[in-house]
């Protein structure tokens, strides 16, 4: 599926004329149904993280487990995440859109991720996961946030962007393994309103989960400011690819 991209004055123009969501994400096809963000032949090809998922990090797992190898061999300090999609195939190639520029795709994802937000009953906060000044002056914005915002106006939960901070730069991580991921991010978050975070349970909003070392970093940072408990939840999760008769996190 390839999709066609509309410059912002034309896009502005559709949503004028048509609504907000007139056009597929993906494909750029016309979708003429409200609150509607992609065409049925792209919902239905879409790589959404259904089967079998690990209840713990939430991860796609090729067969019926009910924690994945990994988390029983290094259990994460979240309670437990959620991703709407696997991340694979056009989930990439849309949340890749997504970090460089596209922003508006805040509204597609974050409308796949809200309905997750029910498997956390007892959640009292939205927490983006933060970036450096620098990175977001980089960047232009923080994903995270707009993803925060929309998942916070669906659900009616308060979003809380400067309670934790990202206090040093960590580099580029898709090269790193697992154990390296956890080693660069340590000590880089901190809680900066701890009587906001004083227990409360505690959603961490990010796009993607690889081998949930961010989210371990965020969970421990809130954890010791005391935190009730604290959830992840993404657009999407690396799956974790059966090698050699285990698990083993696909890197990326």
């Amino acid at each position: 599926m390839r999709r066609i991209d509309l410059p912002e004055s034309a896009r502005a123009l559709c949503e004028g004329l048509l609504g907000k969501n007139c056009v597929c994400a993906v494909c750029g096809a016309d979708v003429f149904e409200r609150e509607e963000h992609f065409c049925a032949r792209c919902r239905a090809a879409f790589p959404y993280n259904a089967g079998f998922v690990c209840s713990k990090c939430g991860r796609a797992v090729g067969d019926d487990y009910p924690v994945c190898t990994e988390c029983k061999t290094d259990l994460p300090a979240y309670e437990r995440a959620k991703s709407a999609y696997r991340y694979e195939g056009e989930a990439v190639r849309l949340i890749r859109a997504f970090k460089t520029g596209a922003r508006y795709l805040a509204e597609a994802l974050a409308a796949d991720m809200a309905p997750l937000l029910a498997a956390f009953p007892d959640a009292q906060l939205l927490l983006p996961v933060p970036m450096t000044k620098r990175a977001v002056r980089r960047r232009g914005y923080n994903q995270a946030v707009l993803l925060a915002r929309e998942l916070g106006g669906r659900s009616g939960l308060p979003v809380a962007e400067t309670m934790l901070l990202k206090t040093r730069e960590t580099g580029v991580q898709k090269t790193l393994s697992r154990r390296e991921r956890a080693e660069n991010l340590q000590g880089s978050f901190r809680v900066h309103e701890r009587a906001l975070c004083r227990g409360k349970a505690i959603v961490v909003v990010d796009d993607v989960m690889t081998t949930g070392a961010t989210a371990n970093a965020c969970a421990r940072a809130l954890y010791g400011a005391g935190a009730g408990k604290v959830y992840l939840l993404t657009a999407a999760s690396v799956p974790l690819r059966p090698t050699g008769g285990g698990q083993n996190a696909e890197k990326r």
